[in-house]
């Protein structure tokens, strides 16, 4: 499935996931191969949910667990637009605060995709519970780091930290990285180039509205190339 695909398939669905976020987390997702759970922290209306949902199908059906507390009138939404996705028999809603299921859920974690409060002391809190449950080459994704305290944590805990290698930026405002007991140093060498990349985006953001559309598409797949290399 390419992005012009999955794009379409999303077409009705809501939500703040561009492009090329969602087929970066349909093919981590894809690469799940079962060693823990697939886990989305903030679901909304199911739009992150159906990409993890739709990869894992065509790899190791791997079952996605969507946290979100909703409210009624979501909740109907998720469970409409994962139907019609055909992806309902793969997820497995938990409505709660995601600090409150970090308590209870005791899987192993394949890949972890956290999406849910912005506020830096609710996304440090998501980080320092969910990320220990997940298993070692394990992947985080992290939406909207480009902002608010998920640019903060993301910077502190993944960009800087020893613990994360394959770190990359995906226009526009994803990070990813892989979760590993130590790194090397060029490995630590590529996760500043990937911040960087980042940043080099978010300055883009900001003089986007003044350029040609095909010259800001030119300047996203430069910036996506310098973050995954």
């Amino acid at each position: 499935m390419d992005a012009p695909e999955l794009g379409q398939l999303l077409s009705d669905v809501p939500g703040w996931l561009g492009d090329e976020e969602a087929l970066a987390l349909f093919e981590l997702a894809r690469g799940c191969t079962g060693r823990g759970a697939i886990v989305e922290l903030g679901s909304w209306r199911g739009r992150s949910t159906i990409c993890l949902a739709l990869g894992s199908k065509e790899g190791s059906g791997v079952p996605v667990v969507a946290v979100d507390r909703h409210t009624d009138k979501t909740f109907a939404d998720f469970q409409e637009n994962i139907r019609q996705a055909g992806v309902a028999d793969l997820v497995r809603p938990i409505r709660s605060h995601s600090y409150e299921a970090a308590d209870t859920f005791d899987e192993p974690i394949e890949l972890l995709f956290i999406d849910a409060s912005h506020k830096y002391e609710d996304v440090r809190s998501d980080f320092d519970r969910w990320v220990p449950k997940v298993v070692e080459g394990g992947t985080v994704a992290m939406h909207d780091t480009t902002w608010a305290g998920s640019k903060l944590v993301s910077e502190e805990a993944i960009y800087r930290s020893p613990r994360f290698k394959d770190v990359r930026f995906v226009p526009s405002s994803t990070t990813v990285g892989v979760k590993v007991d130590a790194t090397s140093a060029g490995d630590r060498w590529r996760s500043r180039r990937a911040l960087l990349a980042k940043w080099t985006a978010e300055l883009g953001m900001h003089v986007s509205r003044f350029l040609p559309r095909r010259l800001v598409r030119l300047g996203r797949r430069a910036i996506a190339s310098v973050g995954g290399s």
